[in-house]
């Protein structure tokens, strides 16, 4: 079995102290992450936005997220030393989004802040997941699930907490009350996180990896791959359907049903989307670990199968008591999957590269996802309303799962990876 990286600062530089403190920052990060899309029904009534400037707005936070993930991947490998700094922008840039956010008064402004907010949970991954990555070669997938499984706390606590705010404060203070939990964590996170990436030596060879130069080939060598290239094709279109699903879902829970929603509550919208964003944090552990164990394909072939036919139960639950069961069940498929798909990728890259790769994952994503959100924003408007949204979130996945199904995945080893 391949051994964890050896660490020199005592226990705060233990592999599971480590894992500890990414997991947490993690779960504050997607608390606001997740929360925003609650907000931003409120938002689009307070501004009287259309249905399409939201989805303008939804697609500069996600292609902004999948610029800022292509565009850094290669520089978090280079300046591996800088990474507990850049965990701590993070936060920062949690504060000042808010801050913006809230004072917005019009869509100009408002642009501005959205563009902020997308920046702050694609750099968090980068360096999360190259750090776990390289400490976590014999159990890969269940750290990056552990490290998701703080994420899916944040999801289900963000629209929750978002939701019960709203039903007795004014979005805009709502907002700058989120900016100061944001600065404290953001001083825990330099606190226990500033040495990572310092903690190592280079192993031999690896100095050479971490050039611009070598750093970007390792990317583009993706692409010549035909395996990878599927298997980047899978994760992109899954996580396009993630985010369509997370971005408008809570419209379809909140708006009229004259409007082709469900009519819910601010609270009540929240609760569903707690359970939609949450529920990973039962899954994403298991299947993880399930596929360190058994396989990445054994595990994400059937869970796709499930996941594409579950989005066509929605609208069928009209707004009884199968609408919480559907979204619970979407919810143990929606992150676990994309962590088992981004460990199957990783397996096979250069130590060293792993966050310019995983950059490339949420970048890819985040490109598609600029047109995918505008076209769902189109099929909203002139093809049924919002329900519409959930049958293309299935037909995706099950894109998704064909190409699984039909890729020959890197061979992978349990006990090394």
């Amino acid at each position: 079995m391949v051994q964890a990286v050896r660490s020199s600062g005592g226990q705060r530089q233990s592999r599971g102290f480590i894992l500890g403190s990414l997991t947490f920052g993690h779960g504050v990060a997607h608390l606001y992450d997740l929360g925003f899309p609650v907000f931003l029904t409120a938002i689009e009534k307070s501004l009287g936005l259309s249905t399409f400037q939201t989805g303008i707005l939804l697609s500069i936070r996600t292609s902004g997220s999948g610029l800022v993930s292509m565009g850094s991947g290669v520089l978090v490998d280079r300046f591996r030393n800088e990474w507990g700094l850049m965990l701590t922008a993070c936060m920062v840039l949690n504060v000042l989004a808010f801050l913006v956010i809230g004072l917005s008064p019009s869509l100009a402004l408002l642009v501005i802040g959205v563009g902020l907010i997308s920046v702050p949970g694609s750099l968090w991954h980068l360096p999360a997941i190259a750090s776990l990555s390289r400490r976590f070669t014999d159990r890969r997938a269940f750290a990056i699930s552990i490290h998701s499984f703080g994420s899916t706390v944040g999801n289900a606590l963000g629209p929750l907490v978002a939701g019960l705010l709203l039903s007795f404060m004014l979005w805009r203070n709502v907002l700058f009350l989120y900016a100061i939990p944001a600065a404290v964590v953001a001083i825990f996170v330099w606190w226990s996180l500033r040495d990572l990436g310092r903690e190592e030596n280079l192993a031999a060879g690896e100095a050479e990896t971490r050039t611009l130069r070598a750093l970007g080939g390792a990317g583009l060598r993706l692409f010549k791959n035909p395996a990878m290239l599927a298997l980047l094709a899978a994760a992109s279109l899954r996580g396009v359907a993630n985010t369509a699903m997370f971005d408008w879902t809570p419209f379809y829970l909140e708006s009229s049903p004259e409007e082709g929603g469900l009519g819910y509550s601010y609270f009540w919208t929240g609760f569903q989307m707690a359970l939609l964003t949450g529920m990973g944090a039962v899954s994403s552990p298991v299947l993880g670990q399930l596929s360190d164990k058994l396989g990445r394909k054994q595990i994400l072939a059937p869970g796709l199968a499930v996941a594409a036919a579950l989005p066509f139960l929605v609208v069928p639950a009209g707004d009884g008591v199968m609408v919480p069961v559907v979204m619970a069940a979407l919810g143990l498929f929606s992150f676990a999957l994309h962590q088992v798909m981004l460990a199957a990728i990783l397996d096979s890259v250069v130590r060293g590269t792993e966050a310019t790769v995983a950059g490339l994952v949420f970048g890819i994503n985040g490109a598609v996802g600029f047109a995918s959100t505008l076209l769902v924003a189109t099929i909203i408007e002139d093809f049924g309303g919002y329900g519409s949204m959930y049958i293309y979130v299935g037909a995706l996945t099950a894109a998704a799962g064909v190409i699984v199904v039909l890729t020959p995945f890197p061979k992978y080893d349990a006990q090394g990876g």
